[in-house]
């Protein structure tokens, strides 16, 4: 009876604790970088992601540590590198964590909290993810609109109730599949209720291209913008209905940036720079404007440390909560990397990035066929191709503060050998801290040989993965 009573009291003080934390509601967005109002695209209306960074902390140099879905979303949910985790490619090409990596949703179930996730999981093995989830909603990819935002909101707010009933936080994640190809400028619902103007936009600087077939589709993806802002105020609506938004922290991101030339599955800026906002008025300062250099990867450390919960030594992210402390050290450079994603979109590529410069390194002398595929998406003409994008050089070394849209090449310029020096010497550095098995030649050859190499390939043969996880990340 006294060992029952121990137990019993024990429970009651961890429900207590648990209840007393904030819910957590995470916001992911598909394949947009910045096309919003707040951060200063004026052909959207965006008025509820406008309103969370006005009453929020509003990140312009946040980024994404590889600009495609699966690896994107397996280092937010881990707070790990790519190559460490071993998640390199598209889970629907057969990549996948090397082990069962511990992510976002365990973490917080463990602890007390009800676990909400709507939309793809669309990790390796998915039982990192699914196992720890007590309510689970939209759980396919969605790209058609066949699931009106209205759902979303449904079955989020279903997640809040259900929290509340069992008197627990929450910690719900919410994938929006807006804006991810088709670009659907009205859905079968009627959404976006406010239009792009017009039956054309010009194309975003960075693509370097302007065809008429991509005017179109820019409006309709600047469409898919509008609609993911009366999704996710439809989710705050519910929210304030059950008067749980004073105790919820919301956090906002992309996964990367746009799928045209020169953005998804890059190292570029239009591929790998991200919107980020968090909105918490009773942690985090009301409208700020936040200029250090932050990662996806810190999303799962502020998360804990708002909870009370311990951050592992493990995790690669830093709080965003340090940032409001300036004598706090800041981030010094942001590392990125792309394998294109799969087989048939090829292309090995290293990015860091400090507050002015970027360096981009392309170890394997071959067409860039991820970059013929962009151009491929929207049907644009061969003589419109950049030559430097479809067979880039070793290094491509930008000025991001005079060349934004990463034209203009310094690498070979006398003037920045030594800037291009710099960033390549730190990059090597980061490799060895995080143990990069890219780092080695030999496996670079190993990788980019089983890549094009059909009979390969996992779908070719009866495994489920891929050689190179069991060639880089040996078992203990």
């Amino acid at each position: 009876m006294r060992r029952f009573l121990i137990l019993a009291i024990s429970a009651l003080t961890f429900i207590s604790y648990a209840k007393d934390r904030p819910n957590i509601l995470l916001i992911v967005s598909e394949d947009n970088s910045e096309q919003i109002g707040c951060y200063g695209e004026t052909r959207v209306h965006t008025p509820v992601l406008d309103g969370l960074a006005g009453t929020g902390v509003r990140y312009t140099r946040a980024y994404v540590p590889y600009s495609v879905c699966s690896p994107s979303r397996a280092a937010f949910l881990t707070s790990t590198y790519t190559r460490q985790n071993g998640h390199i490619g598209l889970a629907t090409h057969r990549f996948s964590f090397h082990s069962n990596f511990k992510t976002m949703p365990a973490y917080f179930r463990e602890t007390g909290y009800y676990t909400g996730f709507i939309g793809k999981t669309h990790v390796n093995p998915e039982s990192v993810v699914e196992d720890f989830i007590d309510f689970r909603g939209v759980k396919h990819a969605n790209f058609s609109n066949t699931h009106s935002i209205e759902d979303y909101a449904t079955e989020a707010r279903t997640v809040f109730e259900n929290a509340e009933a069992a008197d627990k936080p929450f910690l719900c994640i919410l994938n929006y599949s807006d804006a991810h190809r088709k670009f659907i400028g009205t859905s079968k619902a009627g959404y976006p209720t406010v239009n792009v103007n017009g039956t054309e936009a010009e194309p975003l600087p960075w693509i370097g291209v302007d065809t008429p077939a991509l005017r179109r589709e820019m409006r309709n993806y600047l469409n898919c913008m509008n609609r993911l802002d009366e999704g996710i105020g439809l989710v705050l609506k519910g929210l304030d209905e059950l008067q749980a938004r004073d105790n919820t922290i919301v956090v906002y991101l992309a996964d990367h940036g746009g799928d045209f030339p020169r953005g998804k599955t890059t190292c570029y800026e239009g591929g790998v720079k991200v919107p980020m906002i968090v909105n918490y008025p009773t942690s985090f300062p009301k409208g700020q404007v936040e200029t250090a250099l932050v990662s996806s990867m810190d999303i799962l450390p502020t998360l804990l440390q708002e909870a009370g919960l311990d951050i592992p030594e493990e995790l690669m992210g830093t709080p965003l909560q340090s940032l409001q402390d300036p004598k706090a050290p800041r981030r010094k450079y942001i590392h990125t990397f792309s394998t294109g994603s799969s087989a048939n979109i090829l292309h090995l590529t290293f990015g860091i990035c400090d507050v002015r410069y970027k360096l981009i390194y392309n170890p394997v002398r071959a067409t860039n066929t991820a970059a013929i595929s962009r151009y491929a998406n929207t049907s644009i003409p061969k003589a419109l191709w950049d030559p430097a994008y479809i067979d880039p050089p070793e290094f491509e070394l930008y000025d991001l503060e005079s060349d934004p849209n990463e034209f203009t090449n310094l690498s070979d310029d006398p003037e920045f050998l030594k800037t291009r020096e710099r960033l390549f010497q730190a990059m090597r550095k980061f490799q060895k801290e995080i143990n990069d098995p890219f780092l080695h030649r030999k496996n670079i050859e190993f990788y980019m040989e089983e890549m094009r190499n059909p009979s390969r390939h996992p779908k070719k043969r009866s495994q489920e993965t891929w050689s190179h996880l069991q060639e880089f990340y040996p078992r203990k």
